[in-house]
């Protein structure tokens, strides 16, 4: 799928920023006539001080299209797609698409 490129290059410099393990977009807001209103990022990192991690991307990064992040460190992640009834497992793991993945 072929997202809008606002949203491609915000997860660029995300990346550059933070290096994640992961980024994964799982909410999109758009207008009956297709234009982008909002969206929603899931970060995921190797650090654990995840609060610093959404600071920093609020802080330092801006987009013309408002936009939130959830960050979760690696363990944090791994324990909450392990339950079903977690908004990671539903919501994220199963209704978001990988738009970055570290090597």
């Amino acid at each position: 799928m072929v997202y809008d490129e606002r949203i491609t290059d915000l997860c660029e410099r995300i990346a550059e920023l933070v290096k994640p393990v992961r980024i994964i977009i799982f909410n999109e807001k758009r207008t009956p006539a297709g234009e982008l209103v909002s969206f929603k990022l899931c970060i995921i990192t190797k650090e654990s001080e995840c609060t610093r991690i959404e600071q920093k991307i609020y802080l330092t990064l801006e987009c013309e299209v408002p936009f939130d992040v959830r960050v979760y460190n690696y363990d944090q992640w791994n324990a909450a797609i392990e339950d079903p009834g977690t908004f990671a497992y539903r919501g994220i793991l199963n209704g978001g698409v990988v738009l970055y993945e570290s090597e």
